[in-house]
């Protein structure tokens, strides 16, 4: 790896690290004053991610989503624009970092682990297609990550607040529309993503399903999101309920991202 990109790389994880810390204090402790340090860390860690895409990007000639580890450092990289949009215009509780952040660092550490020299692309990937696909597949990740972190802190709410009374977490009922809400979006999204990645296909191989583990995991994942809105608006599951099925959707998301692809290396990396 590049000196560069090396030190770009690990700036900006451990600046989400870091950041997770803070934030992890702030909410313990009930220091709201952290609050100002931490969202400037993290615009801080934010640009030096933005910096290591930009340096692959230019090593490599076109847009870092060929391989496992671009793909992480991308796909993360547009889950933290998710987040950094919504959380600054209030649209979901700060809190929720506590969940996203570390799934931000982790996924970047595990991407380096398939690290190897930024090369061209290949002609079969020259599509805007492949584009649209990589990322509205991110995006839902992203949707759906954030709404697991409402729903974890829904089911946390009360074990937390008799633990330490100093904790403040907001309603239960605002909990709850906030992750309904981004389980919505992420569903739009995942639908575009399969909708695109069966076009790619077929200009690439000639058919828009071959039913291969990425395609069928995919296609469950965005199923049991259906069936998540479906029992919410017909039958009325909200609450904890509702949170608990958020938690299992983002569990079939990891499968379908990285699960298929760890165990069948053969695999394609294109998200979900």
């Amino acid at each position: 790896m590049q000196q560069g990109e090396i030190i770009l790389f690990w700036a900006s994880v451990f600046g989400y690290l870091a950041s997770f810390c803070l934030q992890l204090i702030a909410f313990v402790m009930n220091k709201p004053a952290i609050l100002k340090s931490i969202r400037k860390l993290l615009w801080a860690a934010f640009v030096l991610h933005t910096l290591t895409i930009v340096l692959r990007w230019i090593n490599g000639h076109h847009v870092p989503v060929t391989n496992a580890y671009e793909l992480n450092l991308t796909g993360m990289w547009l889950v933290m624009v998710v987040y950094l949009i919504v959380e600054q215009w209030g649209k979901v509780d700060r809190a929720v970092g506590l969940v996203l952040l570390p799934v931000v660092f982790i996924v970047m550490g595990y991407g380096l682990m398939s690290w190897s020299e930024a090369t061209p692309m290949s002609p079969a990937y020259h599509s805007p297609w492949l584009a649209v696909h990589v990322i509205f597949a991110w995006l839902s990740f992203g949707c759906y990550a954030i709404s697991t972190g409402a729903a974890i802190l829904l089911l946390a709410r009360n074990p937390l607040t008799r633990w330490k009374s100093t904790v403040k977490i907001l309603p239960q009922d605002d909990l709850d529309v906030a992750s309904y809400r981004f389980i919505v979006l992420g569903f739009i999204n995942h639908a575009v993503m399969l909708v695109s990645g069966a076009i790619w296909a077929k200009k690439l191989w000639g058919h828009y399903w071959s039913w291969d583990a990425l395609e069928t995991w995919s296609l469950i994942a965005f199923l049991f999101y259906a069936f998540y809105l479906h029992i919410r608006s017909f039958l009325g599951w909200k609450g904890a309920r509702s949170a608990w099925l958020a938690v299992v959707g983002l569990i079939l998301l990891i499968i379908s991202f990285w699960g298929v692809s760890l165990f069948s290396p053969k695999m394609g990396h294109f998200g979900p």
